[in-house]
C-alpha cells in the first residue's frame, strides 16, 4: 500500500529537448501559479545539451536544466537521487530516438530510477494495447505491411512491458496513453496546403477512423498526475482522447475550414503520401511514427476507437476540439508559414 506522503518531492521529465517534454515541463510550471494549493517543487528538465537556446528557456522559465548522458550510469542516477518522480517522455520525433534506441533510452532510465528509489514514474505511451477482439471499423488491405519488430508500435510495447516487469516493490506505475494524431502534427501538411489548396490523404482510407487529442491537454493531465500523492494514480492506466472520433475526411475538412479554404481533398495511395510527409518533415523515421500513430503504416487487428472521459476525470476539464484548435490565429500563421524543421515547427500551439 503506498502512503499518502510518498511521492511528494521534485519531479523530473526526460526528453524536455522536444515538444511533449517541453509542454509537460511548462504545465508543471505553471500549474502552481494558477492553484495555490499546489506544492511548487523543483522541475528538473532534462536535455541532451544546457546550452541550446530552448534550454536557456526552459531554465528562464523557472525549471533546473539537467544535461543528461545516459551512457554515463552512475551520473544519471545521481541526478535522479531526491526525485520523486519521473515524468518519462519518450518521444520519436526528437533527432536522437529511432527505432533502433528507444527501448534502450528508456531502459536506461528505468534502471537508473530503480537504483535512485524513485517512488513513481509517469509514462507516456502513444500506442494504447490492442484487443484480442476484432476492430471496431475494417483495417484495408492498402496499407503498408511491416516486419512487427519494426515497428515504433512494438517498441513502446516493450517499454512498457519493461517498465511493469522492473519497477515493483510498491513503487508506482501510471501509464497514459494518447492515442491517435495530436492537433499539433497537423501541421506538417502546412507546405502541401500552402502549395495545392488541398489535403493529401490516402484515397481508400478517407473513411477510417482516428482517435485526435491535443497536446496541451495531454501536459494538462500529465502535470496533474506528477502533482498528486502517488496514492491516487499510481498503477492506473489512462487513455487520454479528445472529445470527437472523426474519419480522415473529417480531419482534412475541419482543418481546411480553420484556415478559411475550401474543402478539397488530394486523394493518393499510402506510398505518395508517405513522399508528402517525408518532404515536408525530411525524416525517414519521423515520418514512419507519425503514419503508425495515425494508423496508415500497416493493418492493425484489434485497434478500438473510443472517446474517453479520462482526460475530464484528471483534470475537470474535456479535451480541446480540431474546430476549436484552430480558434487560434498563431496556429493558422503556423499553417500558413513555409515550415520549420519538425521540432520547432509547433512548439508554441
Amino acid at each position: 500500500m503506498v502512503s499518502n506522503n510518498v511521492g511528494k518531492g521534485p519531479i523530473y521529465v526526460t526528453g524536455a529537448d522536444g515538444q511533449k517534454g517541453s509542454a509537460i515541463v511548462n504545465q508543471l510550471l505553471e500549474l502552481p501559479k494558477k492553484y495555490k494549493h499546489i506544492v511548487n517543487y523543483p522541475i528538473y528538465a532534462a536535455v541532451p545539451t544546457s546550452s541550446t537556446a530552448h534550454a536557456q528557456s526552459l531554465e528562464k522559465n523557472g525549471a533546473t536544466v539537467i544535461a543528461v548522458n545516459l551512457l554515463d550510469h552512475q551520473a544519471t542516477v545521481r541526478a535522479l537521487q531526491g526525485v520523486a518522480k519521473l515524468c518519462l517522455v519518450v518521444d520519436p520525433l526528437s533527432t536522437r530516438l529511432t527505432r533502433d534506441n528507444i527501448f534502450d533510452y528508456a531502459k536506461r532510465y528505468i534502471d537508473c530510477a530503480i537504483e535512485a528509489n524513485v517512488n513513481h514514474i509517469v509514462f507516456l505511451s502513444p500506442f494504447s494495447p490492442l484487443l484480442v477482439s476484432p476492430p471496431t471499423s475494417p483495417q484495408p488491405q492498402t496499407t503498408i505491411q511491416d516486419d512487427p519488430t519494426n515497428l515504433f508500435r512494438t517498441q513502446f510495447g516493450m517499454i512498457e512491458t519493461y517498465l511493469r516487469s522492473r519497477f515493483t516493490n510498491g513503487r508506482g506505475i501510471t501509464v497514459l496513453y494518447y492515442p491517435g494524431l495530436l492537433h499539433q502534427h497537423l501541421v506538417v501538411f502546412g507546405n502541401y496546403i500552402r502549395k495545392h489548396n488541398a489535403f493529401p490523404l490516402p484515397s481508400t482510407l478517407l473513411e477510417n477512423t482516428v482517435e485526435s487529442s491535443n497536446l496541451l491537454d495531454i501536459a494538462r493531465a500529465t502535470a496533474t498526475v506528477l502533482y498528486s500523492p502517488t496514492s491516487r494514480f499510481a498503477n492506473n492506466d489512462y487513455r487520454i482522447t479528445g472529445p470527437q472520433l472523426l474519419t480522415l475526411q473529417e480531419v482534412s475538412a475541419r482543418v481546411l475550414s480553420g484556415l478559411k479554404k475550401d474543402h478539397t481533398i488530394d486523394g493518393m495511395d499510402v506510398q505518395n503520401l508517405t513522399n508528402v510527409l517525408r518532404e515536408s518533415v525530411g525524416n525517414d523515421e519521423h515520418v514512419q511514427f507519425l503514419m503508425e500513430m495515425w494508423g496508415l503504416q500497416r493493418k492493425l487487428g484489434g485497434r478500438r476507437f473510443e472517446v474517453t472521459r479520462d482526460l475530464e476525470a484528471l483534470t475537470g476539464q474535456s479535451g480541446k476540439t480540431l474546430n476549436e484548435f484552430f480558434e487560434d490565429q498563431h496556429v493558422i500563421d503556423s499553417f500558413m508559414a513555409p515550415t520549420q524543421p519538425f521540432l520547432l515547427a509547433a512548439q508554441n500551439i
